[in-house]
């Protein structure tokens, strides 16, 4: 099968593939960056992704029920759940542009701009958030005063995080 714009046959075969990968990329790009403003009431803060910034935790919000259905996390913590509330300070690394930022987890919600996530009482520690056009989802375990985990970002990164409570 011939496709407009693609050269067919001998080593162009890889640049015309590098440019239909590229052209996907860039339409991809700008649909995500078209989310309507009424799904993206977080303004995005934390991780730095050239001139964007990327958070993978949770926003405070003070009505819940307006959330967008794809940030939701898995499940909801029970209202009793404050073995981890208090100031923690989340550090991630292996991913070009990652840093730490600050959070606070209260009724086991974790309260960070660009994002939202929560910890069970046990410990088990899941998140989401988006940014600078990517999303990325977090996975891990606090216990007493520290915690550590990994991150997936949409562009392919795999990185890992630590937590210290402050």
């Amino acid at each position: 099968m011939k496709y407009p714009g693609v050269e067919h046959g001998g080593p162009n075969i890889a640049r015309s593939a590098r440019r239909w990968v590229a052209l996907l990329l860039s339409v991809f790009v700008v649909a995500a960056s078209k989310v309507p403003a009424a799904s993206a009431q977080s303004t995005p803060t934390g991780i730095s992704i050239g001139s964007n910034k990327i958070a993978f935790l949770s926003e405070h919000r003070s009505d819940d029920t307006d959330r967008p259905a794809e940030e939701a996390p898995p499940s909801a913590p029970p209202q009793d759940n404050t073995g981890f509330d208090g100031r923690w300070i989340f550090t991630s690394a292996g991913c070009p542009h990652t840093g730490s930022l600050p959070a606070v987890i209260r009724r086991g919600k974790i309260i960070v701009r660009g994002g939202s996530g929560f910890v069970e009482p046990d410990g088990t520690l899941h998140s989401v958030g988006a940014g600078g056009g990517m999303t990325l989802t977090a996975i891990g375990a606090l216990s007493g005063n520290t915690g550590a985990g990994t991150f997936n970002r949409s562009d392919g990164c795999v990185g890992s995080w630590i937590a210290i409570k402050r």
